[in-house]
């Protein structure tokens, strides 16, 4: 006998087996479509990836050399970008109507480099490096060597040239500097004015008029700083320091006698000492170059060159958007001016202030200061947009456009306390410069044979009263020997631009 609901259990379990086996093909099925289509993928994209590049690079890889005919190769160095076969056709087009075009090259970690070329031919893809001995990038950029262009450039190797020479301001002198010490020596100080930087510093009032800036402070350092600072830049020839001495706070000597009260009411103590500089009129806030900011930072014979034949001014500022691959900017090139082509006035006015910065740059790197660009560049990871604002402690002369470099009391002393922690910042300005003024590395190569502590000690002695010598004390040992050290690395960094760009010295 059999029982129905044993009859209808089974049956729904042999629906159920059946429906399972079904379900189990089908994804059996699916697992190795799946398999199937990542095998046929991966195999389509090793081919693609292997083949296709192969055929687009099989065009022969060109160096443009210079022209037989003079007249047609200007320039000392032609960069030449090795490209696809596709890319090639189009840079020949380029290089017919524009014969020379130059990449700012930074040898410094620069992640993202971008090439003026670029903006040109809207060639997407090619990063350009020079050639060295270790290739930092896989491509590659060759110079080809020429006769230089010095009409053109004012640019003799490594050193600015005669033409910019010629047209730097006159600054200040040793006659200048010996002529304001005598002055402050017979003068007559007949009050002191709230002014010139800090709290307790003064704008001193002669009695004939004439003005001066007393800077005083707690901290005999800060006063040794600024005096040998000024003695140092003299010794390298550099006119952009205004002439400044040092005097004592004597209420009983004639310099003195007559502020008495306004003495009282600054609260300086007698018997300190402080350093006058000469006033200066005119004066004007001096912003950071391009070449000097972050999102270029570098200064070479090639930014130069980029000046003088108008490239430098289409090209647009690297920005976040830039570094982002935001479509770049369409602007044609102004034309390129022909051999022997007089600066006009405005690119000649920004060369000559990127001379007077490359002085600046190696003046504070060899006295460690910490309150002009370096203060800039600290504070621009909390700020980005401080390297646009006037850099901090300088000035310009609005008649001569001299760059004036102010407050140097950080320098020899107080920034080589603090080297650990800015040490970064005053290497990276240094590591980016490769134009020099030939004065200025002359000198610096003089004061290294001659030792830099004997030089300053000298110039102490013959500048300063039996007075202020007995209250200030002279360069300490330890700032000597750091300051030769920072010499040596001037002297190497230009060593180093010289085997990099240099076609004569």
């Amino acid at each position: 006998m059999f029982d129905v609901r044993s009859i209808e259990l089974g049956e729904q379990q042999d629906s159920t087996s059946d429906m399972s086996m079904s379900f189990c093909r089908k994804r059996s099925f699916q697992r190795q479509a799946c398999l199937l289509s990542v095998m046929a993928a991966f195999s389509l994209g090793l081919a693609l990836g292997a083949f296709v590049p192969i055929i687009g690079l099989t065009g022969d890889r060109e160096v443009i050399r210079p022209s037989a005919d003079p007249s047609t190769d200007h320039h000392v160095e032609r960069l030449v970008v090795r490209t696809s076969r596709s890319d090639d056709v189009h840079r020949r087009r380029l290089q017919k109507s524009v014969p020379n075009i130059y990449v700012p090259v930074s040898f410094v970690d620069d992640k993202v480099i971008t090439p003026v070329e670029r903006s040109l031919t809207e060639i997407d893809g090619n990063s350009v490096e020079p050639v060295e001995e270790e290739a930092v990038d896989q491509t590659s950029v060759e110079f080809v060597q020429g006769d230089p262009d010095l009409d053109l450039e004012g640019l003799y190797g490594i050193y600015w040239g005669p033409r910019i020479e010629d047209y730097m301001p006159k600054g200040f002198d040793g006659a200048d500097t010996a002529a304001w010490q005598d002055y402050v020596n017979g003068g007559f100080v007949v009050s002191l004015k709230p002014g010139c930087g800090r709290m307790q510093n003064r704008m001193v009032i002669f009695s004939d008029g004439r003005r001066a800036c007393a800077r005083y402070r707690q901290n005999t350092d800060q006063i040794q700083g600024e005096l040998f600072s000024f003695y140092l830049g003299q010794l390298l020839n550099m006119s952009n320091l205004v002439p400044s001495t040092a005097s004592v706070i004597d209420v009983q000597s004639p310099l003195w006698v007559s502020a008495t009260q306004d003495i009282a009411s600054a609260q300086w103590k007698v018997q300190r000492p402080v350093v006058l500089t000469k006033w200066v009129s005119d004066l004007e806030p001096a912003g950071i170059p391009t070449p000097f900011q972050p999102l270029e930072k570098h200064m070479n014979k090639f930014d130069v060159r980029n000046i003088t034949l108008g490239l430098e001014d289409i090209r647009a500022q690297r920005s976040l958007m830039d570094l982002l691959g935001a479509p770049k900017s369409t602007v044609k090139p102004p034309p390129i001016p022909p051999p022997g082509t007089r600066l006009d006035p405005d690119k000649l006015g920004r060369l000559v202030e990127l001379a007077q910065w490359s002085d600046l740059i190696v003046f504070d790197y060899l006295i460690a200061n910490l309150d002009r660009v370096v203060n800039n560049l600290y504070n621009y990871q909390w700020n980005a947009d401080i390297m646009a604002a006037p850099a901090h402690n300088l000035a310009k002369q609005s008649d001569s456009q001299l760059l004036v470099f102010l407050d140097n009391e950080s320098g020899l002393l107080h920034g080589y306390r603090l080297l650990k922690k800015y040490e970064a910042y005053h290497g990276l300005l240094l590591d980016n410069l490769c134009i020099f003024r030939r004065t200025t590395i002359q000198q610096l190569q003089q004061l290294k044979d001659d030792g830099p502590a004997t030089r300053l000690q000298q110039i102490f002695e013959h500048s300063t009263t039996d007075k202020v010598r007995d209250i200030l004390p002279p360069l300490p040992e330890k700032s000597a020997k750091i300051l030769i050290d920072r010499i040596d690395r001037v002297l190497g960094q230009v060593q180093k631009c010289h085997e990099m760009f240099s076609v004569q010295s």
